[in-house]
């Protein structure tokens, strides 16, 4: 059974590593915070002995196969540069890094790194059976040529303003948290992963409105072009008063149909201007669906294939945004680099 340390016990991690257990496919053998009194308390509610401050020490330990990173956005680098560095399997969290310097580095780590070593980005949304749906929907053709697409990350993220954690004084929501990158990127990812196109260019806007304590804007919205001609847009919107828009306000333009939010129109031929919207054939679920995301790694791991959302296909959604957010302050649009595994 697959050995996994955990690196980051906020919520993200606890979640996982509740998923794991539940699973059945791995051993929770080691957690790692560098919140001393947090690791303490984690480490004894869950029976784990082995408890890490620091990311190198879990890494090193002989006695881990695999690694899951769940600290804070701009803090994932140096856990998985030392996991690739100690010969572990990773998992690391979405946005894969919150500058593009530090993503270079972690792709320039992977490249050369074993290349039997699985890296599975936590892209969580491509789990969800409906997102499942729309892209089978897609890749088949059914929807025609895919030309424009929306999706936003609009949710009421104001409480993150109490969270600044006790041992470092840091709260890394209003520090460092970028919205088009760390909320964004998730319906961003889902459009990249829809369109089955890597993005070439982005271009950003922002206003700083409803969340003054955050140092960036809170209201950010980017603009996507595909390498195959196709369009899309991403809002980021940390402090509407209002929960979660629902399944992501996703909307897909094709030449033979339409994807609204968990609705379908379908042309049954090209004939057919206009075909009635019914609901998509898939399980509605809530949260995210973390099993299926860690079972792909898992068996990713053990079949030796690649996960579902790879370091590289992670990366080029992050790295969209990261651009698109760029682009705010440069005012005009911008390259995005396409990362490629390199053979």
């Amino acid at each position: 059974m697959l050995r996994v340390g955990f690196i980051g016990l906020g919520h993200n991690g606890r979640a996982h590593i509740e998923a794991h257990r539940g699973l059945g496919l791995s051993e929770v053998t080691a957690v790692c915070d560098s919140n001393g009194e947090l690791l303490e308390r984690v480490s004894k509610e869950l029976g784990i002995a082995r408890a890490y401050r620091l990311a190198e020490e879990l890494c090193a330990d002989p006695k881990i196969d695999a690694v899951s990173v769940h600290t804070g956005d701009p803090f994932h680098k140096a856990p998985f540069l030392a996991a690739l560095r100690h010969g572990k399997h990773v998992f690391v969290e979405k946005p894969v890094a919150n500058t593009l310097e530090d993503l270079n580095e972690m792709v320039a780590a992977a490249c050369a790194a074993d290349s039997r070593l699985k890296v599975a980005v936590g892209y969580v949304l491509r789990f969800n059976p409906l997102f499942e749906a729309v892209h089978a929907l897609c890749r088949s053709g059914r929807l025609g040529e895919v030309y424009y697409l929306e999706g936003d990350y609009i949710h009421n993220l104001l409480y993150q303003a109490g969270q600044t954690d006790a041992a470092t004084g840091v709260n890394w929501y209003l520090d460092f948290e970028k919205p088009i990158v760390g909320g964004g990127s998730h319906p961003l990812d889902l459009l990249r992963w829809f369109a089955g196109a890597d993005i070439v260019e982005a271009h950003g806007y922002s206003a700083r409105k409803a969340f003054p304590a955050m140092r960036e804007d809170d209201c950010q919205v980017g603009l996507f072009r595909f390498n195959n001609g196709a369009i899309a847009k991403v809002s980021a919107l940390y402090g509407p008063r209002m929960g979660m828009a629902p399944f992501n306000n996703l909307r897909i333009y094709g030449t033979l149909g339409t994807i609204d939010r968990d609705q379908a129109a379908i042309a049954r031929d090209t004939e057919d201007v206009h075909p009635e919207f019914g609901p998509i054939a898939a399980k509605r679920v809530e949260g995210h669906p973390f099993e299926p995301e860690i079972r792909d790694w898992l068996e990713a791991i053990r079949l030796d294939r690649q996960p579902r959302c790879d370091l590289f296909d992670g990366t080029n959604s992050t790295a969209a945004t990261l651009v698109a957010a760029e682009s705010m302050a440069a005012g005009k649009p911008l390259p995005v680099p396409i990362y490629a595994r390199r053979s």
